[in-house]
């Protein structure tokens, strides 16, 4: 017969299972009346530590992302949530919009609930000039957590993240065996680091690989979305680019809308680059040339990392950063002339 799972003695000792998880493992951030009441709530129910029992077995994991339209998002939450299985965690998915319950909103919820450890998918953490005090906060508190595509500066907690600068300079060079030279960026949210530090590998490699600094109506800054994509194509198109890369496969294909409303071809009169390799970036029309993003190796590194922290192995966090690949189909094409 089994021993008490980590619910059965936070139900009993009437408090979290995070709280129980902590004082399994002793780990700070909690008090002394909370440790004597799970410690009573073991004994009353006969656990015993050398009965193997896994005090996380079955323990909830928040994983937030900030929303469900960007089919990344889900394709990713949904990755983590099968690799956080495989070390018997469940997790428990919620989104940060404007218009509902905001990231730091979702995190106290999710505490108030018990969940043991969280993943936070570009959140708060992903815009440099953000207030991080939080974060801060939760790391002191002892929480366990994982950034995805966003770091806090000085916080010793692991990060994931693809490599957003080598991408853009990828999506460059293919452009550029293609014979093109006047190549555009429709950028995300300029204040989020993922668009920032693909801005910075677009400029860098247009200096390495075509010798030139691109002029800033090349460039075009709008939303992760489709209205968003269009919006900067009419920019760039404006600026006579016969290229764009794109901050997102949503973005991409606002993008191609953009440049058939202007009565153009795709990829006869413009080549056009998403981010990312969603599910419909093969089956869209044409099917989009794209960078990906490896999402189960970063799902296996997030689900790893969170782990080692609910085991208690501190020391020096680590970030991971993953190579994108390029995807090549049929929205891009040799420059004409």
């Amino acid at each position: 017969m089994s021993g008490p799972s980590l619910r059965d003695i936070a139900a009993r000792a009437g408090v979290s299972a995070a709280s129980v998880s902590r004082v399994i493992n002793d780990r700070p951030g909690v008090s002394d009346d909370t440790k004597v009441k799970v410690a009573e709530a073991m004994r009353e129910l006969g656990w015993q530590p050398d009965q193997g029992y896994d005090p996380h077995q079955g323990a909830l994991i928040g994983i937030i992302v900030p929303e469900l339209d960007n089919p990344v998002f889900p394709l990713l939450a949904s990755a983590v949530e099968v690799q956080l299985a495989k070390h018997g965690l469940t997790a428990v998915v919620g989104t940060s919009t404007r218009q509902g319950t905001a990231e730091l909103g979702y995190i106290d919820i999710l505490l108030r609930k018990g969940v043991s450890g969280l993943v936070l998918v570009s959140g708060r953490h992903a815009n440099p000039d953000a207030d991080h005090g939080f974060y801060r906060l939760l790391h002191e508190r002892g929480i366990p957590m994982v950034l995805v595509s966003g770091r806090v500066e000085g916080l010793a907690v692991p990060t994931v993240a693809t490599d957003e600068a080598l991408g853009a300079k990828i999506a460059v060079a293919h452009l550029r065996e293609l014979g093109h030279r006047r190549i555009g960026l429709a950028g995300g949210q300029g204040y989020l680091r993922p668009s920032l530090n693909r801005l910075d590998g677009y400029r860098r490699a247009m200096r390495e690989l075509l010798g030139e600094e691109p002029p800033a109506d090349w460039y075009a800054e709008s939303a992760y979305s489709i209205a968003g994509g269009a919006a900067a194509a009419r920019q760039l198109l404006d600026a006579d680019v016969t290229a764009v890369i794109a901050g997102s496969d949503l973005m991409a294909l606002g993008v191609v809308r953009a440049a058939r409303e202007a009565g153009l071809t795709v990829p006869g009169d413009l080549s056009v680059i998403g981010y990312d390799d969603c599910q419909l970036a093969a089956h869209s029309d044409p099917p989009l040339t794209t960078v990906r993003q490896p999402i189960d190796e970063m799902a296996a590194a997030v689900a790893d990392a969170l782990w080692r922290r609910l085991e208690g192995h501190g020391g020096r966090a680590r970030d991971y950063l993953f190579t994108p690949v390029l995807v090549a189909r049929d929205s891009t094409a040799r420059a004409r002339g």
